[in-house]
């Protein structure tokens, strides 16, 4: 809501400011600050809510990170539940891992991903449940979100294969979980009335406090720091990491949450691209159309 205000011949400045508006700007500003207040302890007395990933996705994960386990133990784990077999089929046959035979069942694809990378894919053909909810007044908003998540990882992994030195299924998964910080906040909003029929106000609450909160879970789900950074500073649009350091995860996502917002009202799709230093800092800031198709591949193994 703008301000009006308007010059008298005299020169004396006039606020045509209603009574209505200034008391809806108090009443965002007293919400505000009951929020972020309340966050905050949350977060100092780890009471925060923490979407968690499948039983059986956490269970796989032990495994790989179990230096006696070998891929029959996960393959035993993982063929337990279709839909992860099934998705993690589709991984490896994906773009990120093109093979010359089209690969049907679930030792193959483990092979071709390898025991070692496995676990950022289980990550990523996981983390939809991350994103479900029940929760009717904010349905949309974590089905929007997830969609856009995907957008961002897909978008990711392909821009990594073009940068030495960066992994892929790292950047995949940093994409897919950049936002994460979104659902805890939201679940916590719908406490608050004045946010959750406010969506602009709402939108605001969320940019400022998310990226802290994204990467306060990654933390303590004990993700790599590299993936971590991305959750905390994928916002930071003035971030300028020096031209001797080679481009990380975070320009990564950064480019990568921008190309994805293009064509929506989102405020990052009319960002000056030319003063963004991830822009920069990338050989190849824009897909082609070859690169254009494989992200649209990625998607669909994700969705």
């Amino acid at each position: 809501m703008t301000k009006s205000v308007f010059t008298l011949a005299d020169g004396e400045r006039v606020d045509t400011e209603t009574e209505q508006e200034r008391e809806q700007k108090q009443l965002e500003s007293a919400t505000t600050k009951a929020f972020v207040d309340s966050v905050k302890e949350d977060l100092l007395a780890n009471n925060i809510y923490l979407p968690t990933l499948p039983a059986l996705a956490l269970e796989a994960l032990i495994i790989i990170n179990d230096v006696d386990s070998s891929a029959s133990d996960l393959q035993r784990v993982i063929s337990r539940d279709a839909s992860l077999t099934a998705r993690l089929i589709r991984y490896a046959n994906s773009p990120l891992y093109r093979g010359m035979n089209k690969i049907a069942t679930i030792k193959p694809a483990i092979t071709r991903i390898g025991f070692q990378r496995v676990k950022n894919a289980v990550y990523a053909v996981s983390m939809k449940e991350v994103f479900r909810t029940s929760v009717k007044e904010i349905e949309r908003r974590m089905d929007r979100l997830w969609n856009h998540s995907v957008k961002v990882g897909a978008q990711a992994a392909m821009l990594a294969k073009t940068q030495p030195g960066l992994d892929p299924d790292v950047a995949l998964v940093a994409g897919l979980v950049h936002d994460i910080g979104h659902i805890p906040l939201l679940i916590k909003a719908c406490k608050y009335k004045e946010l959750i029929d406010n969506p602009e106000f709402l939108d605001k609450v969320l940019r400022k406090l998310h990226p802290h909160i994204g990467g306060s879970i990654l933390k303590l789900w004990k993700f790599d720091e590299a993936i971590i950074e991305v959750a905390a500073h994928h916002e930071d649009l003035s971030r300028d990491p020096g031209d001797d350091v080679p481009v990380d995860y975070v320009d990564i996502v950064q480019v990568a949450n921008i190309l994805a917002h293009e064509g929506t009202d989102h405020y990052m799709a009319s960002v000056d691209r030319s003063t963004i230093k991830a822009f920069a800092r990338l050989e190849h800031g824009e897909n082609g159309s070859d690169l254009d198709a494989d992200t649209k591949k990625i998607e669909d193994t994700l969705f």
